[in-house]
């Protein structure tokens, strides 16, 4: 079978390439051109791409099988995906995935499948039916939603958001409920791109702009935590192109707040972009989205067409002699691509494989030219740096960590959601006040404070405080943990993204942390041997103690294993499945032990194991 672009559809590509300073690097649209007009990336039409775009069939069919995200078959009108990583888990997605297999069994209009974290977390258990969300899901909107589409008159719901109650002045978040808020009447009526617009207009020295940034304190949102203005700073000075890339990959479980940014107010993450474009003296931007916002894609695009309209985009901006273009370049399913170069790679039309740093992405980056990647919560806060000033950012939070956060708080809770606070907001205050405390009267158990790949909190750490020792007087004392990177940091875990995951007493310890360590070995490059082999051995020795095949000596061999592949690896995927293992076993050997006693699961069927006479099961 022969695949062949109408005129039309050739035009588009032409468009596309254009875009990029290299056409390979638009291997990725080109997938989803052949995905509209095909129905799906076959061998055929990878042969097609690699011929448009000049490189080989099998370079172009090596970056396909990197991605999940793509229709490999036409046969099924409806691709209907079930979230299966743990915040969808803990609300009883696997049953829920189950329960879908028998009721689609035979039918050829849907293809059913289970894949990773959507960033839909707080609307758990989640599903995609194609680009479209199912918030809440249960069994019975499963039977119903099955029976509308073989009866052909399934319609989307559209998606729901919400932002809880919060008892403090939200900044980013401000406007995401208003109806309109996406569009450029909405923002530009509540005085939007005026911050942009007078920082370009008034030929403000691009340094000064960088100066306010770093004299403000902001430190990335996408994790690391690094001061932007700092970043900044470390941008080569050659006669090479410079890069800014967002990085809208939110692929990290428990985290969905730049989701809710993207859709809800793209334009103030335009006005950031112009602002950062500016400041860094950068011409083009592109922003990587991850493959599975397809409506959120659909939502940016049309915002930086707005914004090309009106002249906030493109040759002359607000009239004057500054340039910068930007490109909406879709993922393809990898949560490798949310590292800074894993994701440049991909964006070159690669396989999105890290890279060795050094160099860093600011001295050789994309296209190895100078390159600046920020995260959309930390782009999306720079016009309220600029119009504010630095005083009024600093009055939130903390010292080291100034500002506001949005932490998005999802499992086990009454009110899940994305919260924005000040940094250094106690934990507690987090968790019971604003989300309402642990659902259904039953106590905490567990919190992961920063996306998955943070380490666990006991609920003693989380309601007492965690234990420090003095350094010279051997003194223990408990210290309140704090939503901010140091006392995070002090308390053995980290902020990460600010993806905070609840668990109730119910919880199986042994199920979460298997759960975590499918992800982890699922979503490796397999670049690095210690990633590669680490996390599929640790993932085996969870599942099969939760299982009942594991044994009292594969407790410590588990934690052995994950000790000895942190730092060894290009990027820190390994370290992010190693340090939730060891913290898990650290924390809670007690369960790990019960199950290898029992040969099987003691909490099944959602009910904790009893407490052991003393002296039972001892060694």
């Amino acid at each position: 079978m022969n695949r062949e672009f109408g005129a039309e559809t050739l035009v588009e590509l032409e468009r596309i390439c254009a875009r990029y300073p290299r056409r390979e690097a638009a291997l990725l649209p080109a997938m989803r051109l052949l995905e509209r007009e095909f129905g799906c990336v076959d061998e055929p039409g990878m042969i097609l791409v690699a011929k448009l775009l000049g490189v080989s069939p099998a370079h172009a069919y090596g970056v396909l099988t990197f991605y999940t995200h793509f229709r490999r078959s036409s046969d099924a009108k409806v691709l209907l995906q079930v979230c299966s990583t743990l915040p969808c888990a803990l609300k009883g997605s696997e049953s829920l995935y189950d329960h879908l297999k028998k009721i689609t069994a035979g039918e050829p209009a849907i293809t059913l499948k289970k894949v990773e974290c959507l960033a839909n977390c707080d609307r758990a258990p989640c599903l995609q039916v194609n680009e479209e969300y199912i918030d809440n899901a249960t069994p019975e909107m499963c039977d119903q939603l099955v029976a509308q589409i073989r009866a052909g008159r399934w319609t989307p719901p559209g998606q729901i958001y919400s932002v809880p109650p919060n008892t403090h002045q939200p900044v980013l978040l401000r406007h995401v409920l208003e109806a309109g808020s996406e569009t450029m009447e909405h923002y530009l009526a509540r005085g939007g791109y005026k911050t942009a617009e007078e920082i370009v207009k008034s030929g403000r020295n691009p340094d000064e702009v960088v100066e306010t940034v770093f004299k403000s304190g902001l430190r990335g949102r996408g994790g690391a935590g690094f001061p932007t203005g700092q970043k900044w700073k470390f941008l080569a000075k050659n006669d090479k192109p410079r890069y800014l890339v967002v990085n809208a990959d939110e692929s990290e479980p428990g985290t969905f707040k730049d989701k809710l940014l993207i859709d809800r107010d793209p334009h103030q993450l335009i006005e950031g972009i112009i602002i950062a474009a500016y400041a860094i003296r950068s011409k083009t931007c592109y922003i990587y989205i991850r493959g599975e916002f397809g409506i959120g894609a659909w939502i940016l695009q049309k915002a930086v067409d707005e914004a090309y309209e009106k002249g906030f985009l493109g040759r002359k901006v607000f009239g004057t002699a500054s340039e910068i273009d930007v490109t909406v370049h879709r993922g393809g399913g990898a949560y490798i691509c949310g590292e800074e170069t894993g994701l440049l790679s991909s964006l070159e039309g690669k396989r999105g494989n890290p890279k060795i740093k050094p160099p860093f992405p600011a001295v050789e980056g994309l296209f190895r030219s100078p390159t600046i990647v920020n995260n959309v919560e930390t782009i999306a806060t720079l016009p309220h740096i600029l119009k504010n000033g630095v005083e009024w950012f600093r009055k939130m939070g903390t010292e080291k960590s100034p500002g506001p956060k949005i932490f998005s708080v999802c499992g086990h809770v009454h009110r899940p959601g994305n919260y924005e606070v000040p940094l250094g907001i106690p934990i507690k205050e987090l968790i019971y006040d604003l989300a309402g405390g642990v659902r259904g009267g039953k106590k905490l158990k567990a919190v992961i404070p920063g996306g998955l790949s943070a380490p666990v909190f006991a609920a003693d750490e989380v309601d007492n405080g965690y234990v420090k020792v003095d350094a010279a007087t051997k003194a223990e004392s408990r210290v309140p943990i704090t939503m901010d990177f140091e006392s995070i940091a002090g308390a053995g875990s980290m902020l990460g993204s600010g993806g905070v995951i609840v668990m109730d007493e119910e919880t199986c310890m042994v199920d979460a942390l298997w759960n975590t360590l499918r992800f982890y070995a699922h979503e490796s490059c397999g670049q690095c041997t210690p990633c590669r082999e680490g996390t599929g051995w640790i993932a085996k020795l969870a599942g099969r103690m939760e299982r009942g095949g594991g044994r009292d000596d594969e407790i410590a061999l588990l934690d052995e294993v994950a000790a000895n592949m942190c730092g060894r690896t290009i990027c820190v995927l390994a370290d992010a499945a190693a340090m939730p293992a060891r913290s898990f076993v650290k924390k809670f050997r007690a369960e790990f032990e019960a199950h290898a006693r029992a040969k099987k699961c003691p909490y099944k069927h959602g009910h904790a194991p009893k407490p052991e006479p003393a002296g039972v099961g001892s060694h």
